[in-house]
């Protein structure tokens, strides 16, 4: 496995300087060794490309991929065992399971291999290798875990930073402590610990530096905060800055494919990690996106070939952006916005991703709110769900609704509640807002 991923890594390290049709050309014929799998062994899209009238075995072209259909959630959820393989080449090794979080609804469940497996490693140290990190560094994660697990005040630890960089390179220690805990006990672990490197939430993040700030706490190991699982916002980017004046990298991943796009050590784009994954985003015609605009994200796996997902809909909406002036070849997705629940339904019938107000605007208004999220709750009423060190006074309120409505620009009903506590979903990952409005 060693051996493979390096010679992987050496692959990557050319591939990211092709230019986009010399990537999407090689991109093909993988697709063309996948097709003519399913077309052998897949049931569901024997079916599938029947039905479209292509032939699974001939070489693929961006028309071919169009007139394929979109792979949805539940789809594949109701495939059953149709959708899986009735015999994976040898080559790709064992199967294993994949699960998803479920965080919108029903989780999804499919079948990767020791191949899917190899590119997922080789991506995670792709970004170690172009975020330039100490690999003798000590890594300090604060995620999810099993209830009772790596709980304060030691938590879990590892003596290197796991199977990815640790089956090639000699690592320093990782450690992990529950999300679970509260932020005060983050942030004396994490003095104890005095990490390099921590990986976590924005969520989470920013809540610690929230406290970090109000303390004057400092944490001087840190070299560089990773996030993952939610959206990153430019004002997250700069609260992390201007309290640990240390950078910010994020990357795009989902439990079904893997590492889908990784930031750019140059800049703050995310680049698609095209040997993984081919990536489309789509406007609600179906074309796709040009630089600066947003759609729905499609994704089809390169080398899944126990249960493919081929214009696999994985909920998302991100930008697309211009080609990178760092020379990479692959292709650029300035942000990852949410999920379709996430954003608002507005009066006029317009969706968009809403702002509610920045952070320091509403720690201008009150400092007392702890945790919060908002729900639409039809077309007309938002609902501001808080954890609070004490009630907000009455000129708090209105000055906080106020504030919301500004930066809607709706005139909404806004509803204020207060709640002992405020849970993420199953995989430890919050969402600031989401709608319950149809469509």
């Amino acid at each position: 496995m060693a051996s493979l991923l390096l010679s992987l890594l050496y692959q990557l390290d050319q591939t990211q300087w092709l230019d986009e049709e010399a990537l999407f050309f090689h991109q093909a014929r993988q697709l063309q060794l996948l097709f003519g799998h399913v077309g052998n062994t897949v049931p569901f899209y024997q079916r599938r490309f029947a039905e479209a009238g292509l032939d699974p075995t001939a070489p693929v072209t961006r028309e071919t991929l169009n007139r394929l259909p979109v792979l949805r959630r539940t789809d594949l959820q109701g495939a059953g065992n149709d959708i899986n393989t009735t015999a994976l080449p040898k080559s790709h090794g064992k199967i294993h399971e994949v699960e998803t979080s479920g965080s919108t609804g029903r989780p999804v469940r499919l079948n990767a291999s020791e191949v899917t497996n190899l590119f997922w490693r080789a991506c995670v140290m792709r970004e170690h290798l172009w975020q330039g990190r100490d690999l003798g560094g000590k890594l300090a994660a604060i995620r999810k875990a099993r209830a009772g697990v790596a709980m304060p005040p030691h938590g879990a630890k590892s003596e290197f930073w796991g199977p990815a960089s640790g089956s090639i390179y000699p690592t320093g220690s990782a450690v992990l402590l529950n999300v679970a805990s509260s932020i005060a006990d983050q942030v004396d672990w994490l003095q104890r610990e005095e990490p390099d490197y921590l990986i976590s939430f924005p969520s989470n993040l920013l809540a610690l530096a929230d406290y970090c700030q109000d303390g004057g706490i400092d944490l001087p190991s840190l070299r560089q905060i990773m996030t993952v699982g939610e959206t990153v916002t430019l004002e997250l980017r700069q609260k992390v800055q201007a309290v640990w004046s240390v950078p910010l990298v994020d990357s795009y991943s989902c439990q079904e494919a893997g590492y889908l796009a990784i930031q750019c050590p140059d800049s703050n784009g995310y680049h698609i990690q095209c040997e993984n994954v081919l990536l489309e985003v789509l406007d609600e015609e179906g074309r796709a996106c040009r630089p600066g605009e947003v759609g729905r994200v499609l994704i089809t796996s390169l080398h899944n070939f126990a249960t493919p997902l081929i214009r696999y809909e994985i909920g998302d909406y991100a930008e697309v952006g211009a080609p990178c002036a760092c020379g990479r070849g692959l292709p650029v997705i300035t942000r990852v916005l949410g999920r379709y629940r996430n954003r608002l339904v507005l009066p006029d019938g317009r969706k968009v991703f809403p702002t509610f107000g920045y952070h320091d605007e509403v720690r201008a208004i009150t400092s007392k709110i702890r945790a919060f999220r908002y729900i639409q709750r039809s077309v007309e009423v938002i609902e501001k769900l808080m954890v609070v060190s004490h009630r907000l006074t009455n000129e708090e309120e209105q000055a906080l609704r106020s504030l919301i409505v500004k930066n809607l620009g709706f005139d909404f009903k806004i509803v204020l509640s207060y709640h002992e506590k405020l849970s993420p979903d199953g995989s430890g990952k919050f969402e600031e807002f989401f709608s319950e409005v149809a469509g």
